[in-house]
């Protein structure tokens, strides 16, 4: 393959992952707001926190090591012992899950039988389901390897479709059996997955296409262990331990907030439950509004700056300055919006979600902490995506290893302020985590732009802007605690109250930030006029 279908290929697989991704958010919380009206919150939290926690883990440990080591090409020298080491996902995956299994059967808290019943039968469910879907692997990697990238998009979206809908729909019809039914939607999905790449490989093998273009292999019994002198190739072992104990420290660091509710047992299974819901909800606002945008940002800074280049045009300099200015000024004011419209309208929000077993008590307190945190996220993600845009490889390697220090630290500060405080400790330790990394990007870009101390008051919204702002946030806290949230025919004036006040903030922008207003037209302009040319070629 091409130097540049190679590339496109990545761009494509690249887009793939993020339509994945938003594609999990959307299903998993739409699934939740029908679930979470219909089981117990203990439920829940034994089920989306410890029962998915054992799942990833399992998954992680025997697979991803092996998934990254594999993925180079694959040609006909090295077929057989890729694929030979490819199988030797299924004996790992079996000693990861007993040992999980011990664990999570015998040395976490197991959930009280009164409220939570048959939790063995989840967790041996969710061993079975993982040994089912790694017999998929070897045929997984192969086919990302051929760049069958929007296959994998398919399957996972298949999977979790299947997994969702047969939940929803089961426990609609048995919801005093919610173990039952996840695991039934569990065992089912896996069963979907596994098959579903057999009988695709089994079609295209036999299919035209193999013709014009044919695979390293002929049929499905090519990509199964052949015992031989050399069965794997010792490199390509030695490469799969490498990424195992990277990929260890990037689980615990990722899953960090699960391990430490599983394995100290700092919140019931009812909070831990509430926690999964209200983060996934929370989290929203970023995958669809946040992220483009950092995404977009990032390309652009590769672009009019170059890594490892000490002398740098002046104009891409200056423009990218400009740039970095104005995208910091309007992730401000995204973030100050969803903190100051978040605040006031997160019990109808959660209301509307979940019902009052939702928008009641610690789980409103749980959605306010968030819009701060949102806040923090929106501003670190373009200074942290500039940062990356321009380290050197050194700078980053250092930073990388600053980061593990720093994660250690969240979980720290985690555990204690969720001693103190209940569960918000954890999205506050969150905002902590996101502050420090924010200050980090703050002094990089300071370094490296030499920037005079009241370039960063340019960038900050006008007085008129933030006083607005404070005026919404009053009016809107009074609406609710008088409007909110029992009634539709009450409520309603609640929210056209909050559309107004919106119609207001933008007016208010629009008039006292015209360099901002000016940039995003140009920005929305150059993109539609390549889109336009692009079609015309």
């Amino acid at each position: 393959m091409s130097e540049n279908s190679a590339v496109g290929a990545a761009i494509v697989s690249a887009s793939c992952n993020i339509i994945l991704q938003v594609f999990v958010r959307i299903l998993s919380s739409l699934s939740n707001a029908v679930i979470f009206r219909l089981i117990t919150r203990e439920a829940l939290g034994v089920i989306n926190v410890r029962l998915l926690l054992l799942y990833s883990t399992c998954h992680c440990f025997s697979r991803e090591a092996f998934r990254r080591s594999c993925l180079s090409k694959f040609d006909k020298k090295s077929l057989e012992k890729k694929f030979n080491l490819l199988w030797m996902i299924v004996p790992t995956c079996l000693i990861c899950s007993l040992i999980m299994r011990y664990i999570w059967l015998y040395v976490l808290e197991e959930p009280d039988p009164n409220l939570v019943q048959n939790y063995s039968l989840g967790v041996n469910t969710v061993i079975f389901s993982v040994l089912i879907e790694n017999l998929a692997e070897p045929i997984y990697v192969f086919s990302q390897s051929c760049h069958f990238v929007k296959l994998k998009v398919v399957m996972e979206g298949a999977m979790l479709t299947v997994r969702s809908l047969t939940m929803v729909i089961c426990l609609s019809r048995w919801p005093d059996q919610a173990m039952y039914c996840f695991c039934f939607s569990q065992a089912l999905s896996s069963l979907v997955y596994t098959f579903s790449f057999y009988a695709y490989f089994g079609y295209y093998l036999n299919s035209q296409q193999q013709k014009i273009s044919p695979l390293l292999i002929t049929s499905l019994h090519d990509t199964f262990p052949k015992f031989s002198k050399y069965f794997v190739d010792w490199e390509d072992l030695c490469l799969v331990w490498s990424f195992f104990q990277q990929t260890l420290l990037k689980q615990l660091l990722t899953e960090g907030e699960r391990y430490l509710m599983s394995f100290f047992t700092l919140l019931s299974f009812a909070e831990q439950g509430l926690y999964d819901v209200v983060n996934n909800l929370g989290s929203l606002a970023a995958r669809f509004i946040l992220l483009p945008i950092e995404d977009s940002s990032y390309l652009l800074f590769t672009q009019l700056l170059t890594r490892d280049k000490k002398s740098q045009s002046l104009e891409n300099i200056s423009m990218a300055l400009t740039v970095l200015g104005n995208i910091l000024k309007m992730m401000i004011l995204l973030g100050l919006t969803i903190l100051t419209f978040g605040y006031s309208y997160s019990q109808l929000l959660l209301y509307l979600y979940g019902g009052t077993k939702l928008s009641v008590g610690i789980g409103l307190t749980l959605m306010r902490w968030h819009c701060l945190y949102v806040l923090l996220l929106a501003m670190n993600g373009i200074s942290e995506g500039f940062k990356f845009a321009v380290m050197s490889h050194v700078e980053i390697d250092r930073y990388n290893k600053n980061l593990v220090l720093l994660s250690v630290g969240f979980l720290t500060a985690a555990y204690c302020l969720v001693s103190v405080v209940g569960s918000s400790g954890f999205i506050i330790a969150n905002c902590l985590n996101m502050l420090f990394r924010l200050v980090h990007s703050i002094h990089f870009i300071q370094e490296y732009f030499q920037v005079p101390k009241y370039w960063w008051w340019k960038i900050t919204p006008h007085s008129l802007i933030v006083t607005t702002l404070c005026l919404i946030l009053g009016l809107t806290s009074i609406s609710e605690i008088y409007l909110c949230c029992n009634n539709i025919y009450i409520w309603i004036w609640h929210l056209l109250l909050g559309a107004c006040c919106f119609l207001i903030f933008l007016w208010t922008v629009w008039y006292k930030e015209n360099d901002l207003i000016c940039f995003i037209y140009g920005q929305w302009k150059k993109r539609n006029s390549s889109e336009t040319k692009s079609k015309l070629n």
